[in-house]
């Protein structure tokens, strides 16, 4: 019983954490006049929010939605995707686009992913956080710096 209440609130802080970086991959998509967001937007989000924490009111804002999302029965829709599968043997190596955007969150991100290399995370769910962003990364072949 203390195991599933340790592991709801661990997928309730994920779902927040990945809540809050859509938030900001969406502001570097729309400050890079993206028609659609796009994965570079998306890792960029992920590396921001993993390197910058939220402050108390958007921590609340996060958790209250992942809250939602968890305990929403109505939630449990399928997704599906009418995307074409990525053939990987087909990609090349490239650098992730980054935007020129001079506000505050644009610039922050780009500051982020100079420092990306050298983060070292502080926590055992912040280094999971991480890992899973290289992992992506290698295995799309997007390069950080």
């Amino acid at each position: 019983m203390e195991e599933d209440k340790l592991l709801i609130s661990l997928m309730q802080v994920f779902i927040a954490q990945m809540d809050s970086a859509l938030k900001i991959s969406n502001i570097i998509s729309e400050h890079s006049n993206e028609k659609e967001m796009s994965a570079d937007s998306i890792i960029i989000g992920l590396i921001y929010r993993l390197m910058i924490s939220m402050d108390e009111e958007e921590m609340n804002a996060s958790m209250n939605i992942a809250k939602e999302i968890l305990y929403d029965s109505s939630s449990n829709e399928e997704y599906s995707s009418d995307e074409d599968t990525i053939d990987m043997k087909e990609l090349l190596p490239r650098k992730i686009k980054i935007n020129t955007c001079n506000c505050n969150i644009c610039a922050r991100a780009r500051a982020c992913l100079l420092n990306y290399p050298n983060y070292e995370a502080l926590d055992p769910l912040a280094q999971k956080f991480k890992n899973a962003i290289d992992k992506t990364c290698n295995i799309h072949k997007i390069n950080i710096i």
